[in-house]
């Protein structure tokens, strides 16, 4: 029996004539947590898509569970994933009810495509208080905050019970105090017996404690990859980013000095 969570290799992806990535290639094991970091247009974006099955290599080829996309039941491989991301928030109405939106993750939909019952709910309000959040199950999406709304979209990818959690730009539009308190709950979470997670982002500041291994992408190519200590450092990063980067570990978290002249 293998612990092998993901299994990713892209030789190539072209999208209108243009390759987006190219030799991009890791392996994920069970106890792991990554998080794959590069700058705008690098292909992160693109990465994603792939992950979650909207999109599939020109070449290549994805095992998630010891499954091959293309060759098993997409539906079943896609109830043991949950995603979360400011892209689905967007898709959300004000109106839209805390829990209910948590519990939309059952049906793996987004919208008013769904009659809720009283089941459904009290999964969502479950989802939401294991993110310590449970105060929000009666609140309006347009009444939350930026921190609130991601704890719920959060709320919705974990409420399935996932093997593998995305979690796409999680810290996005938080300012620096609540980035802090969500990635506080996001690791009691994860650190409490949560889900083998993948953390897709722009900034190392983001990157929880819990993440043990990197992905660094710039051009559509890998950077680097491997242990988080190894794969993360000022040399890496400055070849990521294409100028001179300074990197600062405190303790499993960090932070990165850019220097453009």
């Amino acid at each position: 029996m293998t612990d092998e969570v993901l299994d990713l290799h892209v030789e190539r992806w072209i999208r209108e004539e243009r390759t987006v990535l190219e030799d991009v290639s890791f392996t994920v094991r069970a106890g792991e947590h990554w998080a794959i970091l590069g700058p705008n247009g690098a292909g992160k974006s693109s990465l994603l898509s792939i992950l979650a099955a909207y999109e599939w290599p020109s070449r290549g080829t994805v095992r998630v569970f010891g499954e091959t996309f293309g060759r098993c039941d997409m539906n079943a491989i896609k109830r043991r994933m949950g995603l979360s991301s400011a892209a689905l928030g967007a898709r959300l109405r004000p109106q839209d009810v805390a829990e209910e939106i948590a519990a939309s993750g059952l049906y793996a939909i987004i919208g008013p495509w769904h009659v809720y019952d009283d089941e459904d709910r009290a999964r969502g309000r479950a989802a939401l208080a294991r993110l310590d959040a449970a105060h929000l199950a009666g609140r309006r999406y347009g009444q939350l905050s930026q921190g609130e709304r991601q704890r719920v979209l959060l709320a919705r990818a974990i409420v399935r019970e996932p093997e593998l959690l995305i979690l796409d730009e999680p810290c996005v539009s938080l300012d620096p105090v609540a980035r802090e308190h969500f990635l506080r709950d996001l690791e009691a979470f994860v650190e409490g017996g949560g889900p083998t997670t993948l953390v897709v982002t722009h900034h190392v500041e983001e990157i929880p404690r819990f993440v043990t291994n990197g992905l660094l992408l710039s051009g559509g190519r890998v950077i680097a990859k491997g242990p988080i200590e190894e794969a993360f450092t000022s040399e890496t990063l400055s070849r990521t980013f294409g100028v001179p980067c300074r990197l600062e570990r405190r303790g499993a978290r960090m932070r990165l000095e850019v220097d453009v002249g």
